[in-house]
């Protein structure tokens, strides 16, 4: 009787470290590569051999079990299979609830169409951004882009083949910006980079690559599955960009509100001169810049 009840809880052991070998698997392949993920992969391997050890265990005290005390290292062996799998399966649910958590974060600073950031979080930073330019002295600018005759693009070709000039111009910008640039829609087809660290010389050369960057390459259409019938072939898209910045000197009063509606003002001018062209305002003086 003694035997059975031993190698019953011996193979329930056994049973919870087969299925925290299942569960290792799945946080495998959920973990990156880390040292964290080399960790859970030496358990991986060292799973099998301690589940050997708990089936040899069985033949080898077959008929030695004759009192209480003998069943101790089978109530181990089955402690044992237990205790691993509620800390991997656990381990496996924190990463999953973290994996969701992270994506529900990010969801939420995020435009969904373009993936760029949305306006609530550039808001948020660009603020965060004001107030360490001024502790520390140092220059901040505000680069802001529309996209030139958009509504009658949209009124022509279609709302999705508007969505998808979007999504392009997305893509183009982030592959000119620098990794300390924020990139983020500002409106329906408006876009705001914040660029710490940059004084107006350089946000004008800034924006000068993001217009050269969109006006460049002409966006292809042939072969999309929303363009109309009436649509070209390809479409040439211009934007028009507005530069703000705020000087290195700790006294400036420019706040984030200030340097947004004076890289809308010079858009504004941008608009009115022709469009397709960097329109900047001087950091102090308010002068028109032009590139």
């Amino acid at each position: 009787m003694l035997d059975w009840v031993a190698n019953t809880a011996i193979v329930l052991g056994a049973s919870g470290l087969l299925y925290a070998q299942w569960t290792l698997a799945r946080l495998l392949r959920e973990l990156p590569e880390s040292r964290v993920r080399t960790g859970w992969k030496m358990m991986f391997f060292l799973v099998p051999v301690f589940t050997l050890g708990y089936f040899g265990y069985i033949p080898l005290n077959w008929g030695l079990y004759e009192g209480l005390p003998d069943l101790l290292v089978p109530a181990i062996f089955l402690l044992g299979g237990c205790f691993v799998c509620t800390v991997v399966g656990l381990t496996h649910s924190s990463v999953e609830k973290i994996r969701h958590i992270t994506r529900l974060e990010h969801e939420s600073i995020t435009d969904p169409l373009t993936g760029l950031f949305n306006r609530r979080h550039m808001d948020r930073r660009l603020d965060e951004e004001v107030s360490r330019a001024r502790r520390y002295g140092q220059p901040l600018s505000v680069v802001m882009l529309d996209i030139d005759q958009f509504k009658p693009i949209n009124d022509r070709l279609g709302h999705l083949i508007g969505d998808y000039i979007l999504t392009t111009l997305a893509e183009r910008m982030q592959q000119v910006l620098r990794r300390s640039d924020l990139a983020a829609r500002f409106g329906g087809e408006e876009f705001v980079v914040v660029a710490p660290h940059t004084d107006l010389k350089a946000a004008m050369a800034l924006g000068e690559k993001l217009r050269e960057a969109i006006s460049g390459h002409p966006i292809t259409l042939t072969g999309h599955q929303a363009a109309p019938p009436c649509a070209p072939d390809t479409l040439t898209v211009t934007v028009s960009v507005g530069i703000a910045s705020r000087d290195a000197n700790p006294k400036s009063r420019d706040t984030a509100e200030t340097l947004i509606a004076r890289a809308d003002d010079a858009l504004y001018r941008a608009k009115q001169d022709g469009r397709n062209r960097c329109e900047a305002s001087a950091p102090t003086s308010g002068l028109s810049v032009a590139l």
